[in-house]
């Protein structure tokens, strides 16, 4: 399954981004494995990471989730923690392949920019398309990560 990291000017962009996810589960465009937000406010120290945003419940619910889901790998998390800026927000998604493009349409109408991933150069083109189609412009992309495998396996 792929993973992506979204970039968002604001740090509530990928809050808004995980509504957006919500709405097209429901819609059944898009399942979203696991998903990880990590935001950096203005003023704070270090950016903040909340694993497992799109689960419902307890906290052992949560750790059930980590048992029984493949989730986002660490060194993703931390990637993308490296390339945050104050006063930025990222959401990281697993996903299966389909739906990636509507995810990108959607985030790209948020303003959002792919900037990590391990999807094919196949499918970053894909991507690239979709946010082309949304005004947006995915020019810093992964394509320096796509040789990566992030750990994951399908």
């Amino acid at each position: 399954m792929p993973t992506t990291v979204w970039r968002f000017s604001g740090t509530e962009g990928a809050d808004e981004a995980v509504l957006t996810l919500k709405q097209l589960e429901a819609a059944k465009q898009v399942e979203a494995q696991d998903v990880t937000v990590i935001r950096w406010p203005q003023y704070a120290a270090e950016p903040t990471v909340h694993e497992h945003v799109t689960e419902e419940g307890s906290k052992v619910s949560s750790l059930m989730h980590k048992f029984t889901h493949a989730g986002i790998d660490t060194s993703m998390v931390d990637s993308a923690s490296g390339d945050l800026t104050p006063g930025a927000s990222v959401l990281i998604l697993l996903t299966p392949d389909a739906g990636i493009e509507a995810v990108a349409k959607a985030f790209g109408e948020q303003g959002a920019e792919l900037v990590r991933s391990d999807l094919s150069v196949q499918e970053q083109d894909q991507v690239r398309a979709a946010l082309g189609d949304s005004g947006q412009d995915s020019s810093q992309d992964s394509s320096q990560d796509s040789g990566q495998d992030s750990g994951q396996t399908g």
